[in-house]
């Protein structure tokens, strides 16, 4: 009896809270695409974010934070160069609905060990906000952030001798 008691009256009290949103005109956008965004974002769905990585992007020694998602198609993977691809997200701060979308060498992406959504949180408050705060989770930033700068040593070429 509690469960189906708080189940209703939780389900209307968020009705009730939504057609107040909606009914507000600066807010209602806001409200709708937040929403939106959330719902595909933690959604058990295939075409949900998998794995959050880091990408060289925009120049060297710049690392972004991207979503990962499906490996491209057959038919997108038949035109690309090279093997090993997969898709990546880079979401723009503070509005993650807009950002960049592109295929990316499996080689060249960091995998990282943190949540979706404490990606999203470090994306949308531009960085100011970082994955937990406790010394363990700096740790595993700092090494995390070593690894990006070996993985860019391991990139560059060796220099040639000049004859």
């Amino acid at each position: 009896m509690g469960f189906l008691t708080a189940n209703l009256i939780g389900r209307r009290l968020v009705d009730l809270g939504e057609r107040l949103l909606n009914h507000m005109p600066i807010v209602r956008p806001i409200y709708r695409t937040t929403k939106q965004i959330f719902q595909t974002l933690f959604s058990k769905s295939e075409s949900s974010f998998r794995r959050v990585a880091l990408v060289e992007f925009p120049s060297p020694g710049m690392w972004s934070l991207v979503f990962l998602t499906q490996s491209p198609s057959t038919e997108i993977s038949a035109r690309l160069p090279g093997m090993d691809y997969v898709s990546a997200f880079m979401p723009c701060t503070p509005n993650p609905t807009t950002g960049f979308f592109f295929y990316v060498l499996r080689q060249d992406v960091i995998d990282l060990d943190i949540t979706v959504e404490q990606a999203m949180t470090v994306i949308m408050s531009a960085g100011i906000v970082q994955p937990g705060g406790d010394a363990q989770t700096q740790t595993k930033l700092a090494a995390l952030a070593e690894t990006a700068r070996a993985a860019q040593a391991a990139r560059k070429p060796a220099p040639t001798a000049v004859k």
